[in-house]
């Protein structure tokens, strides 16, 4: 362990073949402590932390483990969309485990700037993305600390980033779609062609239900932005969502959503895990779901929608959709045919023009 953590109790026990165990626990007469303390040491501090939280004499008072503490319990956390409160726990996870015996007085002196961007630029050279985020994460913290006067200097005013902040124009290709539905589950798969054929965000797209589906286009509003949009729905997509949805109707219990897991349930948890592991055994590397946004631009455009419908529908500024169409579809004579004759490299009829807002 970095430090020694306070509080903590460790019992050693004799086992029936005569080795001796340890065995600890975030206080005496606390709950155990599963990780290992040599081998899992960062582990070890994240469980500890997380399980001394709501203590009222929770220990390391005047640290950074106790601005978390007060964070976690006040409005600006407790508001989060489900959604971007997973990022977060992940950033402060981090945080706590790397800096949470730091000194509100040590946060505010000179020279912790310093320390914080060099955990930053570390972390920055494999994820900089992840980079960018933790110390977003970070920057909340102290301004929580500093407005609930824990802390009297804010160390990471005006820091830029790291990455550029964007993957709008990162898309999925024909060979990465078709490399997906030949590996991937049922599930994954409807997931998949739901979100590259409507430009949806995830957590709109786990919540959307039946009921939003009329066979013809999908009504919704986006969580994000309060918009109502509706979206034409392309022949393969119907084609899944119509399959999908007759074998949901002969369940004792059919879901109410379009996306389920492998038993037929409402993701509850666990998609994102799922979605990793179907994208790596497709061997797809460097695209995220959040991609598909980028590729349902280019197969609406493909088809026939405009720009401004496109925008319409996924969120995107005019510029931005047009800088992917540019990116991906307007870089040779062969993307150029493409758009024109409305063609795609995988079988699609010709109605398939996804419409805006106002659908019929």
């Amino acid at each position: 362990m970095r430090v020694n953590l306070v509080g903590v109790h460790s019992v050693k026990k004799r086992l029936a073949d005569g080795s001796v165990k340890t065995y600890h626990y975030a206080w005496r007469g606390g709950p155990a402590i599963k990780a290992d303390p040599e081998a899992e040491h960062r582990k070890f501090t994240e469980e500890y932390l997380r399980l001394t939280r709501d203590r009222e004499d929770a220990p390391y008072q005047g640290c950074m483990a106790e601005i978390i503490r007060g964070y976690l319990k006040s409005p600006h956390y407790k508001d989060l969309k489900p959604s971007t409160r997973e990022g977060y726990d992940l950033a402060i996870r981090a945080i706590e485990g790397e800096f949470y015996d730091m000194t509100a007085e040590r946060i505010s002196a000179a020279g912790s700037r310093t320390l914080f961007l060099e955990w930053r630029d570390e972390m920055a050279e494999t994820h900089p993305r992840k980079a960018d985020l933790y110390m977003s994460v970070l920057q909340r913290l102290f301004w929580f600390a500093l407005d609930r006067e824990m802390i009297e200097r804010h160390p990471l005013e005006r820091i830029t980033k790291v990455s550029d902040g964007t993957r709008r124009d990162i898309i999925w290709t024909d060979t990465d779609i078709k490399a997906f539905r030949e590996k991937a589950r049922e599930p994954l798969v409807r997931a998949m062609m739901l979100a590259a054929w409507t430009g949806q965000r995830q957590g709109d797209l786990l919540a959307l239900t039946w009921s939003a589906y009329d066979g013809n286009a999908i009504r919704l509003r986006q969580s994000k932005t309060g918009a109502h949009v509706a979206v034409k729905v392309s022949g393969e997509l119907r084609a899944v969502l119509d399959a999908a949805k007759a074998e949901n109707a002969k369940r004792d219990t059919p879901a109410a959503t379009i996306l389920t897991n492998r038993s037929g349930k409402p993701w509850t948890s666990g998609f994102k895990s799922s979605w990793r592991k179907a994208v790596a055994a497709a061997g797809i590397e460097g695209k995220t779901f959040h991609d598909l946004r980028g590729t349902f631009v280019t197969l609406a455009y493909r088809n026939g929608a405009s720009i401004r419908e496109i925008a319409e529908i996924t969120g995107h500024a005019e510029k931005d959709a047009e800088g992917i169409i540019r990116k991906h579809y307007l870089v040779s004579s062969a993307a150029v045919e493409k758009i024109e004759t409305g063609t795609r490299s995988v079988n699609q009829p010709e109605n398939c023009k996804p419409a805006g807002r106002g659908v019929k």
